[in-house]
């Protein structure tokens, strides 16, 4: 039976890249495929699902990177030099968010952004998961560059969204780090606090971990803020992201650089309108979804906030926009994508019998 392999730097719950290879294990699976996924660190929780790198099959009859950093499979990959690649692109952090606060990951990011030519003429179907990470790709040598969006499941509400009702909640969902550019968030939200609605509420929702001297940078701005009602949840499980989904009146994105911006989809799915500023891949994502801010000016985002929370007319129509993104991302449309793609590059699936029936929509990762 065709033996696809997935090959990762880490695999960890709550990840993007990971959640993407075991939704396209899934598929790989109901198509008649055999399918692998392998990284150089694989958190115990998923040990099941995915090998080490040590461990992984000799001899797929395809190989898919998905590349996002520098490590030990990145180099695997060029050492092995496998005879049917596929390269998926999901952007590198640029290392100039990060040597103030973690230069051992600004070190890995910095060599992965220089290195990605290296594969420009190893790979037999080179990807990117939006136009933005397709145009960098061009700009390093890669060639007909097939874009598919992420696969995304995101809960829908069972009943259409409520107007808010008492003091705002304003959401925010992503790692703690310097890309996310929190700063302006808070500045922003202190001015539309003391504005318009002094007993609103900031949710932030992620991880800090590798960050901690960003977090503590973040912490004594708001001392200097004198905002008041922040919250730094930190990571939580899904059930517990999706209630703040549904409670919040505004979802706000400030963040500098995107590949893609998972949350932002999750955010539209649950009815929730965006504020945003448009960087990288941040406008593709979004579509007609959300209020697109041409810069980061705290100002102009507290009154856009304002803008969002008050005028119902506004947050309908943004809704509405958001119904139109949603089917264009919609997983059976993003399946198609991925396995026409997965057919150039594999080719059909051989000696394994009828393909099981396709994973069910609603299906959710562990």
């Amino acid at each position: 039976m065709t033996l696809v392999q997935q090959l990762l730097a880490a695999a960890a719950r709550h990840d993007a890249v990971t959640g993407q290879a075991l939704e396209l294990h899934r598929l790989l699976q109901s198509w008649g495929y055999r399918s692998e996924i392998a990284a150089e660190h694989v958190q115990p929780a998923l040990g099941g699902l995915v090998t080490t790198l040590e461990r992984r099959s000799p001899e797929p009859d395809a190989s898919i990177l998905r590349y996002s950093i520098w490590g030990a499979t990145a180099e695997a990959v060029l050492e092995s030099r496998p005879p049917r690649l596929g390269l998926v692109y999901h952007n590198v952090t640029p290392a100039s968010f990060l040597h103030a606060v973690n230069p051992t990951l600004a070190r890995l990011c910095a060599r992965a952004r220089s290195r990605l030519e290296l594969f420009s003429e190893e790979v037999h179907l080179a990807m990117a998961d939006s136009a933005y990470n397709a145009a960098e790709m061009e700009e390093q040598g890669f060639e007909a560059v097939r874009i598919v969006p992420l696969l995304l499941r995101p809960r829908r509400p069972q009943r259409h969204p409520v107007e808010p009702d008492g003091p705002p909640v304003v959401l925010s969902v992503g790692r703690v780090a310097p890309n996310k550019r929190l700063e302006v968030l808070l500045r922003a939200f202190a001015l539309f606090q003391r504005a318009h609605a002094p007993e609103a509420r900031l949710v932030l929702i992620g991880s800090w971990e590798g960050f901690e001297a960003y977090r503590d940078a973040l912490d004594r701005l708001l001392e200097r803020l004198g905002a008041s009602g922040v919250r730094f949840l930190g990571q939580v499980e899904d059930a517990e992201r999706d209630r703040w989904y549904e409670q919040a009146a505004v979802y706000a994105c400030t963040s500098a650089h995107e590949g893609f911006c998972a949350p932002l989809v999750e955010a539209m799915a649950a009815g929730l309108p965006v504020v945003a500023v448009g960087a990288a891949a941040v406008p593709e994502t979004l579509g007609e979804g959300g209020l697109v801010l041409p810069d980061d000016d705290p100002c102009v985002f507290a009154e856009a906030l304002a803008a969002v929370v008050a005028d119902r007319t506004l947050r309908a129509g943004l809704r509405a926009g958001a119904d139109r993104r949603l089917a264009e991302l919609a997983p059976e449309r993003v399946a198609q994508q991925l396995r026409a793609a997965v057919l150039e590059l594999a080719g059909p699936p051989t000696g394994g019998g009828a393909p099981a029936s396709a994973p069910r929509p609603e299906a959710r990762l562990p």
